[in-house]
This record gives C-alpha cells, sequence and structure tokens, in this order.
C-alpha cells in the first residue's frame, strides 16, 4: 500500500525529493532554462541535484546558470550533440532517481506527491512517466494519483529509476534527437523492466519554438522510425511493416518534393549495416502496448 504522507506536515512528500538528481538538456534557450532553474528552487532547494547537459550554447545560458544558480552543475558536450547532453546528465546523477527535463519544461512541485510515494513504497519500474501538460490548474482534482503500468514517456518529463540506466544504459547516441524515449522504452522492456505513469503528477511544457526546424523533424523522426523497426519490431510483423513505412516515405517524397526521406532512409541503412543490433526484439504484444506512430515522420513538412 502507498505510504500516506501526515496531514499535519502536506508538504512532507519534499523531503523525497531529496532522493532525485534533475537533470536538463539545454542549447541555446538562455531565457528558458533560466525559467526552469527557478521553478525548480522556488520553494527551496529541495532536489539531490540539478544538472545541465549542454550541448555548447553561445547565447550566454552557461554564464547565467553561475551567476544565478551557482549550485547548478553545469556539463557542456563540446558542440550540438543532441541527446548526448542528456546522457552526461543522466549518467553523472547520483540520485536515486533522475528527473529528466527540457530546458523549457518544468515540475509542478506541488502534485509530486503521488510519485513521491511511489518511490519511499519501492517503486522497481525503469521509469514513471510525468503528465506533460502545456498548463496546469491547481483546482483539477480529476487525475487518479494511482502511478499505473504505461508504455511510453517524454524527455521533457520523467523519472528514471538510475538502477535501470545504469543497466539499460542512457539513450542511444546516434539516433541525435526524437524517437529516442521510444527505443529506450523498447529496450527496457525487452530486458524484463516496466515503465509506470501517473497522471496527477504534471510537469509543464512550455514549448519554446526557438531552435526548431521542421526538415529536421522530418527528417530524424522518418530515420529513427526505420531504425525502430529494424532494431526492434518482432519479426513477424516486420516485413508487413516496412513495406508500408517504405511506401510512405516514397509517397510523401513525391508529395513534397522533397529528398529528406530518402536521405533519411539512407542514413537508416547505412548505420544498420555499421552496426548490427544485438538487442532482444519486443514481443508482439509488447510492440502492440507501445504504440509507436508510424506516421509522425510525414506530418513536418507541410
Amino acid at each position: 500500500m502507498a505510504r500516506s504522507f501526515s496531514p499535519q506536515n502536506p508538504d512532507e512528500y519534499l523531503q523525497t525529493l531529496k532522493r532525485v538528481s534533475v537533470a536538463i538538456l539545454s542549447y541555446n534557450r538562455c531565457s528558458e532554462l533560466e525559467e526552469t532553474l527557478t521553478q525548480l528552487y522556488k520553494k527551496g532547494d529541495l532536489w539531490c541535484e540539478v544538472i545541465v547537459g549542454d550541448n555548447a550554447s553561445t547565447d550566454g545560458s552557461r554564464a547565467m546558470v553561475r551567476e544565478q544558480f551557482p549550485q547548478v552543475k553545469v556539463l557542456n558536450t563540446g558542440g550540438n550533440h543532441g541527446i548526448v547532453g542528456s546522457n552526461l546528465a543522466y549518467t553523472s546523477a547520483v540520485g536515486d532517481w533522475v528527473l529528466s527535463l527540457d530546458d523549457d519544461s518544468h515540475p509542478v512541485i506541488e502534485s509530486l506527491a503521488p510519485v513521491c510515494r511511489a518511490i519511499e513504497n519501492g517503486c522497481v519500474a525503469a521509469a514513471i512517466a510525468l503528465s506533460v501538460r502545456k498548463k496546469w490548474i491547481p483546482a483539477e482534482k480529476s487525475e487518479s494519483e494511482v502511478v499505473k503500468p504505461a508504455f511510453g514517456f517524454s524527455s521533457a518529463g520523467v523519472l528514471f529509476n538510475r538502477k535501470a540506466i545504469r543497466e539499460i544504459g542512457a539513450y542511444d547516441p546516434e539516433l541525435f534527437l526524437f524517437t529516442n524515449e521510444l527505443h529506450w522504452t523498447a529496450r527496457a522492456l525487452s530486458k524484463g523492466w516496466e515503465v509506470a505513469a501517473c497522471d496527477h503528477s504534471v510537469v509543464i511544457h512550455r514549448s519554446a519554438p526557438a531552435n526548431r526546424s521542421s526538415w529536421r523533424h522530418a527528417h530524424f523522426y522518418c530515420r529513427n522510425t526505420l531504425l525502430f523497426l529494424l532494431r526492434y519490431a518482432p519479426k513477424r510483423l516486420l516485413p508487413k511493416l516496412l513495406t508500408g513505412f517504405l511506401r510512405d516515405i516514397w509517397l510523401f517524397t513525391l508529395l513534397h518534393g522533397s529528398g529528406v526521406y530518402l536521405k533519411a532512409l539512407a542514413e537508416a541503412r547505412k548505420l544498420q549495416k555499421a552496426k548490427p543490433w544485438q538487442e532482444p526484439r519486443l514481443s508482439i504484444e509488447q510492440f502492440h502496448a507501445i504504440k509507436p506512430d508510424l506516421r509522425a515522420p510525414f506530418s513536418y513538412l507541410g
């Protein structure tokens, strides 16, 4: 049974956050990073530590952190290496759990009691997905506080079990961006771990538009989704899935008059050939539970 925090001390759950490291991926969004750090410390120094994995920002982000948040550790990847910034933060963390955020997302601290209860009661999930939203209304009481089984998450708001990170590893760095959560979930499930979620515990994702481009979304979603099928899809389903996905690549290449999908296809084949995959595949039941969105790569070019 989940631990009940004392009604006489409604903020007792905050003590659990001292077991949580915070890992933030950052790249050239100084004002957003400042807002995220401000929100993290609005109730004081609650966390085990806060780590920023910075992809060599050139907009003064690191100087801002040094001046305004000297207690925060900044790890510089030396270039724009995508999810490598997250990986550095995850693997250097010392907390029992790691709260993953983007530089434009922050937790609603008042909503975290259910996941704190799960942690205190020995939750063994590989990750607990938080509810990532645009806004949160304090009066909302309809969400269940239950931590329940899940089959996916967003890096903008998820708690990783550090034991799982040690066993499973962090994200595959060759993915660079997008679908890294999908690949990691597949690795976790195929190795016997479970993923959980709590709708009540909220992260606000402000979704700043800076440093976003539709071609990059199209390219990496296409390339990495194809790699996901090649590496994790059940062999019985793979021929049909590949046939449909390759058909869509050619269809949307003709529709948009763009070579971005064909380039993604060529890169996926090259990566797969250079790095034969040894991870176990998903079962048919696991694959259907994850429900990978195979149409996602084709919605970014208009």
